[in-house]
This record gives C-alpha cells, sequence and structure tokens, in this order.
C-alpha cells in the first residue's frame, strides 16, 4: 500500500474535539515566527520541553539521563513533563493555547500527528528520518515529509504457550481454522463455566480493540477503501471476506473466558502471565511482563502473526515516535533531537527492552543493543518480530491505515471505533454477519 500519495479531500473537523480553524486559532500566538537561523549552543537562558508519553520509570530514567547530560555539555536546559499517551493530545494543545508550546514530543497515534500536520503545529524530519532504512510501513509520509522521528514498533503477536502445545500435541497454526481448533483444544471448563480461555481477543470500544483484534481480518484481505476513497467494504467478495471472519470471531469469543467484553491492555498481559488464557494478543511488553511477574512462563511462550483462512499472514501495527513543534526554538529542539538519537537511542531503546522493538534496521546490528541480557535472552523472539517488518511475507496494516494513503478518514474510522462494535454487534447483540458489515461501512461513508 502506498503510504505517500497526499489526499485529495479538504481537512475535515478534528476527531477529538478540536477543528482546523480551533488548531489555527491556537497556534497564532506560536506560529508568527518561522524558525529561524540555527541557535548557538549553550545559548543563554534556552530551555526545551520534552513531553513523554513513555512514562515506565525506566523510560522516564532514561530522558533524565540524556537532559541533564544535555545541560552539562551545552548549557541549554531540558525540561520533560510525562504523560500517559491518553493525555498527550490535550496537555499539547493546552500548551499551544497558552502561547508555549512542548518543543518535541513523544507520539503514537497518526490521527494526532495529522492533526498537527493540519494545524501547521510540527516541522517535518525528513533529513533526520532519510539517513536510515526503517521497517515496513513505519517511516511514512505525507505529503511527501516525514513528520516524525520513529523508534520503535508495537507490533500485536498471538502469544501461545509452548508447554500446553507439546502437551496436546498442538502445531502453531497456519490458517484461522486451525488457530480456533488450537484455542478450543485448549479451553478447559468448570462448573459449566471456563477457567482457562482458549484465547483473549478483546471487543471493548477502545483503542485496545483497534490495535489488537484485527489480525485475521487484515490477513483476509478485503479493501476498506477503493483508490478513488469510495468505501467498499460491504461489496463483493470484500464483504464475504469480512463476514467470515466475523463468523470466526464469534466461534472464539465462545473459548475465552467470562469478562471480555471489557478488556483493555493490562488484561491481555495478565490474563496471559497468570495462566488464565493460552492465547493473548501483544506486542513485546509481554515479555516484559513474564519476566517482572512470572519468569517461569518466561521460558515457556512464543508468538506467532494472525493467519487468514488460507494461510496467508497479517500483524496489526502501531508505532511511537519523536515530533518537533514548530517555535522560536524548533531549530534547537532539532538540534537536540538528532544528538539524543546519536547518542542516546540504544539506551532508550533498552528502557522498555522487548517493547521498543527497533524500527530502524540497522540497530538490529548495533553491539551495544544486542549486548542487553533480555534481548540476549529472548533474541528468538526479537529476530521473530524483527523477520515480520522486514520481508513481504506478513502484511503490515493498522484500522488508522485502511486507506490509499495516509489520511484523516481512516483515523477517524479508529476513533469512531467503528470496528469494535462491529464485533459487538456480532457477539453481543446477534446480528448477522452481513448485516453488521453493512452497517460498518455505512458508519464509515457517514464519516467521509
Amino acid at each position: 500500500m502506498s503510504m505517500d500519495k497526499p489526499i485529495r479531500r479538504k481537512f475535515k473537523p478534528s476527531l477529538i474535539g478540536f477543528s482546523r480553524r480551533d488548531f489555527l486559532k491556537a497556534s497564532a500566538a506560536v506560529m508568527g515566527a518561522t524558525v529561524a537561523a540555527p541557535a548557538v549552543h549553550a545559548q543563554s537562558g534556552v530551555t526545551l520541553r520534552i513531553l513523554n508519553t513513555e512514562t515506565s520509570a525506566a523510560s522516564q530514567a532514561a530522558l533524565a539521563k540524556a537532559c541533564a547530560e544535555y545541560e552539562s555539555k551545552f548549557g541549554i536546559k531540558v525540561v520533560v513533563d510525562s504523560a500517559p499517551i491518553s493525555d498527550a493530545m490535550q496537555k499539547g494543545m493546552a500548551a499551544i493555547n497558552s502561547g508555549n508550546p512542548y518543543d518535541i514530543s513523544v507520539q503514537g497515534y497518526i490521527a494526532t500527528i495529522l492533526e498537527y500536520i493540519q494545524a501547521d503545529a510540527i516541522i517535518p524530519l525528513t533529513d533526520m528520518v532519510k539517513k536510515y532504512e526503517w521497517g515496513n510501513n513505519v517511516a511514512w509520509q505525507y505529503k511527501g515529509e516525514n513528520w516524525y522521528y520513529p523508534f520503535d514498533y508495537n507490533l500485536v503477536m498471538n502469544y501461545y504457550r509452548k508447554d500446553l502445545y507439546a502437551e496436546k500435541g498442538l502445531k502453531i497454526p497456519e490458517t484461522w481454522d486451525q488457530f480456533l481448533e488450537n484455542c478450543r483444544a485448549l479451553t478447559v471448563s468448570k462448573g459449566g463455566n471456563i477457567d482457562v480461555g482458549g484465547c483473549v481477543i478483546p471487543l471493548a470500544s477502545d483503542s485496545a480493540t483497534n490495535w489488537a483484534s484485527f489480525g485475521n481480518l487484515f490477513a483476509e484481505g478485503p479493501q476498506f477503501i477503493d483508490s478513488e476513497w469510495n468505501v467498499v467494504l460491504d461489496q463483493g467478495e470484500n464483504a464475504d471476506r469480512t463476514a467470515r471472519f466475523l463468523d470466526l470471531y464469534a466461534e472464539l469469543y465462545k473459548t475465552m473466558p467470562p469478562g471480555m467484553n471489557t478488556v483493555s491492555y493490562a488484561q491481555l498481559m495478565s490474563l496471559f502471565a497468570t495462566g488464565k488464557v493460552a492465547h493473548s494478543l501483544y506486542s513485546g511488553r509481554l515479555v516484559e511482563a513474564l519476566e517482572s511477574t512470572n519468569p517461569e512462563l518466561a521460558d515457556k511462550y512464543g508468538i506467532f502473526p494472525s493467519p487468514g483462512s488460507s494461510g496467508t499472514k497479517a500483524l496489526p501495527f502501531a508505532f511511537d515516535g519523536f515530533v518537533v513543534f514548530k517555535s522560536k526554538q524548533s531549530e534547537e529542539a532539532v538540534k537536540f533531537l538528532q544528538w539524543f538519537v546519536d547518542e542516546h537511542y540504544i539506551d532508550w531503546l533498552h528502557s522498555a527492552w522487548m517493547n521498543c522493538q527497533p524500527a530502524r534496521m540497522d540497530v538490529y546490528e548495533d553491539k551495544r543493543w544486542k549486548s542487553h541480557p533480555m534481548i540476549q535472552k529472548h533474541w528468538e523472539t526479537m529476530m521473530q518480530m524483527k523477520s515480520y517488518v522486514e520481508g513481504d511475507k506478513v502484511k503490515i496494516m493498522s484500522i488508522d491505515t485502511i486507506g490509499p494513503s495516509i489520511d484523516i478518514l481512516p483515523c477517524k474510522v479508529f476513533n469512531a471505533n467503528v470496528m469494535p462494535e462491529m464485533l459487538q454487534n456480532k457477539v453481543l447483540n446477534n446480528m448477522s454477519s452481513a448485516e453488521c458489515v453493512s452497517l460498518a461501512a455505512e458508519r464509515i461513508r457517514a464519516l467521509s
């Protein structure tokens, strides 16, 4: 899929409460000064502000160390404000409204980045990005520019229990029928209730479901939106493929433990780590969770991509990266970011050693990165993850990239929870698969 064709439609109102006019009005106070000549290091009184959404203690410590070193070397103070990614957009806009925007931010959603681009609030980082080779789909462009500097993938992999597979004589599934058979075989019921689930696949109206739950659908390959931006999900083979996926999901739902209607990120990890499900979906962070909460199980897991009905494979994904806001200090912010990438990138990735799967392909050969003891321990898993993003055997896709190019419409589909509610209509509202697909397509058209 081409990721750099510019959109032809006019910008639509924001998904999360801000219109283009709001953005431009809010940004006016700080957008008047274009990026000026390069600032001189050790410039008196310069303070850079970073909005960080990697809130683990290790990630905050790695960033704080880098900022302290930068100030020591160059006399530029760097202040870090950490907040969950769900709060990042609100805090970023509040800073713009105050006339004092952040200089750098960690971002993970295409919608947020696109809205900042439309608001003329961030600057391109194409020169930084083009220095390196990147994995599939992560260094996407919009209007011919790279607007963020990626640092990791968040691939959604199927985790499974190797020990349970061995006990039951199961093989890694090549089709979704085989996956369903494995989930059924590993479901344990007591007193008429499921005690150990065959799998967990979320369906709540939230980002966890949008992110994680549609690998089997992506592997089946329906087209959501055609090259002219017409919604075609409910037409012909696209409708049939999506309906078959919903039939599969309904059967998988029967193997899940009770209470799955509201399961989100944390539960996807904890259910697997505590042995309550035999399969779960998550990124590399699940391995970190196993090592910290159940290290015995950290030697008994495996991963595989989501299969389609006939053996095709797919992985949903998200990403994380840095953006630089347009401000009076943009040049200095770019200098800091380039220095950080050159000097502290490996430490930053090590702060979440498996979740921060490198997006830059040269990192996999970096001796400093490879030396981390946990990366060494889980090297086989990391190399599997690498194979998924460097070849063409596994489709890398997400709800917010379902169009023919990067665009705000797929982001609206993500934020409006169209696809999670399609799952809910199937398994909670007892609608036919065909009706679920038709309703989802109509909702996408309404967002256009």
